[in-house]
């Protein structure tokens, strides 16, 4: 009986979201702002992983 509530809740969600017309609209404008923002905040801790990974390889290729 619960799992035939939760799928009939589901439906009258899926239902209701199909009726309506999109509240958020993202143009190009806003995709490539949001790419700046995150390439300015992930971009340089991103970095010195990557670049500690690699020094941790070389590493380990000269202990071999």
């Amino acid at each position: 009986m619960q799992n035939k509530k939760f799928l009939l809740g589901l439906f009258v969600v899926l239902l209701s979201t199909l009726a309506c017309e999109p509240v958020f609209a993202i143009g190009w404008e806003e995709l490539l702002l949001l790419f700046i923002l995150f390439a300015i905040l992930l971009g340089p801790p991103l970095y010195r992983f990557f670049r500690r990974i690699e020094e941790f390889r070389k590493y380990k290729k000269k202990d071999q």
